[in-house]
């Protein structure tokens, strides 16, 4: 194992006596000892080697009495480094990248405001269908933008398009 000088180390919450994290993202087992079937055995910490998953965040695997849970990195570090006195339950990625998982680059969001900086800064894209009217050929960027202009309901409108009610009009998606 090894620690940069300055590195701080906390218990990783839930697993207190088990695991460690730093504030630079590592995640080390902790000696004790564990019963075994030869009885009692020194079980020696190490470093618990990380993955970065197919969604792009930085996971680890930790294991105690007989189960094993996959962790993100991010997570752990904002539970033992960064207040939350207002108990949110999601932690953003302030640059947008998901494997920088430095402190100042954390901070506690809700859902809400999680999805809202993904948007802001281009991780997530509006999914826009474009629509198109077949009796005039006229063709709209979004569902919003053509219920919009013809003066229909939005939500009914989105119910003929994706065939929850009877579509009245003249207008479907474009392929």
């Amino acid at each position: 194992m090894t620690t940069t000088i300055n590195e701080i180390w906390e218990p990783v919450k839930g697993y207190e006596g088990f695991y460690e994290v730093s504030d630079t993202g590592k995640v080390n087992g902790i000696d004790r000892m564990v019963v075994s079937k030869k009885g009692l055995t020194r079980k020696k910490g190490k470093e618990i080697k990380s993955r970065v998953n197919n969604d792009g965040y930085t996971e680890v695997r930790l294991s105690k009495d007989s189960r094993t849970t996959t962790t993100f990195i991010h997570i752990l570090i904002a539970k033992a480094f960064i207040q939350n006195p207002l108990n949110k339950s999601e932690v953003n990625h302030i640059n947008g990248i998901k494997t920088d998982n430095r402190i100042e680059n954390l901070e506690w969001s809700t859902h809400s405001e999680n999805m809202k900086h993904a948007y802001k800064t281009g991780l997530l894209k509006p999914i826009s269908k474009h629509v198109i009217d077949n009796c005039t050929g006229k063709e709209y960027s979004s569902v919003k933008e053509a219920a919009k202009d013809l003066n229909i309901n939005y939500g009914t409108f989105r119910n003929y398009l994706n065939g929850n009610i009877k579509n009245k009009t003249c207008l479907e998606y474009a392929a």
